[in-house]
């Protein structure tokens, strides 16, 4: 990966981790109900963002992001970001209360990001899955791990379920099945 690349990704990664976090406010100040609103007006402005730019039109903040962030062998203009906002919505519609809602939230968009960026560098490949790296899901693991002051003990459990699934060789984006498994375990625990 170039330096050009590289800066892209490690951007794309800190805006994944920003709008977490972000969520994870919205999760605290304003409720689950309302932070479900707000992600799902995103995801209809976002849709038709999408087609509006598939149909040719200009959308200048778009555009802007899209130049600077996306991946260039994407679908669609805003793929990741689309199931991005989809595994977060599925999340905070789904958890039991705030805190699972955040602590799981933080898992995906901390450890995620982290792994990607770790996983980048990484030298080791992973048994299962020869284009991901040991270093990316270790990283996931660790900066995961914060999670643990918002929803406890299974937070370390989840971090660990993130990090696997986040390493399998789904031709899903890991940003639903991460929450799916995670959402899954949860409700296990």
């Amino acid at each position: 990966m170039d330096k050009k690349e590289l800066k892209r990704e490690i951007g794309r990664q800190a805006i994944h981790l920003l709008i977490g976090l972000l969520v994870i406010a919205g999760i605290f100040y304003i409720g689950q109900t309302e932070t479900a609103f707000v992600l799902g007006t995103i995801l209809i402005l976002g849709t038709l963002v999408i087609n509006w730019k598939m149909l040719g039109s200009q959308v200048p903040v778009a555009d802007w992001f899209h130049e600077r962030f996306e991946r260039k062998a994407q679908r669609l203009p805003g793929y990741g970001s689309a199931w991005y906002i989809i595994g977060l919505l599925f999340i905070v519609l789904f958890a039991k209360d705030p805190n699972s809602a955040a602590g799981i939230t933080f898992i995906l968009a901390s450890g995620d990001a982290f792994s990607t960026v770790f996983g980048i560098i990484g030298k080791r490949t992973l048994p299962y899955n020869k284009k991901k790296h040991l270093e990316g899901s270790i990283a996931f693991v660790i900066f995961s791990l914060p999670a643990y002051f918002i929803m406890g003990p299974s937070a370390i459990i989840l971090a660990f379920v993130g990090a696997i699934v986040e390493g399998l060789p789904f031709a899903y984006d890991d940003n639903i099945s991460i929450p799916i498994a995670c959402m899954f375990v949860y409700y296990l625990l």
